[in-house]
């Protein structure tokens, strides 16, 4: 099966699931990191044992697994008393880092120190790393108070702001799925798109460009991909594919071997 590990209130998550059908994926949420039946051999990843959706699915059972969930949060944590919820979040983040770097299967996107999907990176790094690929990016900055001291603890002056971030439109969608580039055809900019992701070390990314006079530019990048879009969906199916457990038949249908 595909594993979408997401929040139980990723509508995008849950769009992914019914789309490939009950039998070919499941949901994992938090809920099902505190259920017993886990098992993780350090030394033989491949046979261990997880909970998903409320079941216990054999490692080797796992044919990949779509990553849409950062971190584990307290608030996303009901089965453990209040007071235990921010410890339990970060040993279950911890254990997840782990869980999905040593699967066999494909996992999209790998974790990283900074998260589960992925570098997590900030805009102002994208956009340097974009501008060292050269390509024509969106200028940004940042600027930062002056530190002011406050009542005699460790805090200053907090906050920033950021200048020439995105302005809330959509503009150019690039995704980036393994091999593929889904959407900006017309731009010519998949080029770009798959070096950036090749420069994070990540096979799924979102890039954003917009048309700046005759010349489009680069704006931002983030891991999340759009759930309700068919391509995104098929892309992912093939993504899969290449390792053998999943094929796609003409109707669209996805069929776990």
């Amino acid at each position: 099966m595909i594993v979408v590990l997401a929040s139980p209130r990723d509508t995008g998550a849950r769009r992914l699931v019914d789309v490939w059908g009950a039998g070919r994926a499941r949901l994992l949420t938090v809920d099902d990191l505190s259920r017993p039946g886990w098992r993780v051999h350090t030394e033989d990843p491949a046979a261990s044992r997880a909970v998903v959706s409320g079941e216990v699915v054999e490692a080797g059972e796992l044919v990949g697994v779509v990553t849409r969930l950062p971190a584990v949060t307290a608030g996303e944590i009901r089965r453990i008393r209040a007071e235990d919820r921010d410890y339990a979040a970060s040993e279950m983040s911890a254990f997840l880092n782990y869980w999905l770097s040593v699967l066999p299967c494909p996992v999209l996107n790998p974790p990283a120190p900074s998260g589960l999907c992925g570098p997590g990176w900030r805009p102002e790094q994208w956009v340097l790393t974009a501008r060292r690929l050269g390509v024509p990016v969106r200028p940004r900055s940042r600027e930062l108070p002056p530190y002011l001291p406050d009542d005699g603890n460790c805090g200053g002056s907090p906050g920033s702001r950021a200048h020439g971030s995105p302005s809330g439109g959509a503009g150019i969608q690039v995704t980036v799925i393994g091999d593929r580039c889904i959407g900006g055809e017309a731009h010519g900019v998949a080029g770009p798109a798959k070096a950036l992701a090749a420069a994070a070390g990540v096979p799924m990314l979102t890039t954003v460009f917009e048309e700046h006079g005759s010349d489009v530019r680069f704006v931002d990048a983030h891991p999340w991909t759009n759930a309700f879009d068919p391509r995104v969906t098929d892309a992912l199916l093939d993504h899969f594919s290449r390792y053998g457990a999943v094929s796609v038949s003409r109707s669209g249908r996805s069929v776990i071997r």
